[in-house]
């Protein structure tokens, strides 16, 4: 696989979330809980813990740099691997005027695409890369609940 790669670039997947962040988190998790269990519902109360210890595991044991490379056969994305007949297209994700995604538009049923991170620098080189694979569609702008959940640093 080494031998036909033709770009290559790791971005951080680390979340900076300040400690309030946390607390508002904990406190809504722990106020939900406490709630379904007045009102006698144990499942639910006992879901929203389930998930959220769920989460809090899944985000402190995950990798910190994730790691992507294009060939000539598909997109390696940290240990999955893409080949282009999974990928419909692409598109640059653009706030203002700065590139913050490259989006891969997959042609699976569940996962719809992948937002991976990127600089304008890293835009411009994939652009001389992946038009020879992929259509491009034009570049778009984070929707209203893309923005909420950066804001919020889901």
């Amino acid at each position: 696989m080494a031998t036909d790669t033709i770009y290559t670039w790791k971005f951080s997947d680390k979340r900076e979330r300040w400690t309030t962040w946390y607390i508002i988190a904990l406190s809504i998790v722990i106020g939900l809980s406490i709630w379904w269990f007045m009102t006698k519902q144990y499942g639910m109360s006992f879901i929203v813990l389930l998930i959220a210890g769920l989460v809090y595991f899944i985000e402190n044991n995950s990798d910190e740099e994730i790691n992507v490379i294009i060939t000539l056969l598909g997109v390696k994305v940290w240990s999955s691997f893409y080949d282009y007949s999974k990928i419909d297209s692409y598109s640059f994700i653009y706030s203002g005027e700065n590139a913050i995604f490259l989006r891969l538009n997959l042609n699976k049923k569940w996962l719809k695409h992948i937002d991976l991170v990127i600089d304008n620098s890293t835009a411009n080189e994939l652009k001389d890369v992946l038009w020879n694979f992929l259509e491009e569609k034009p570049k778009s702008e984070l929707t209203l609940s893309e923005k909420i959940i950066s804001k919020l640093k889901l």
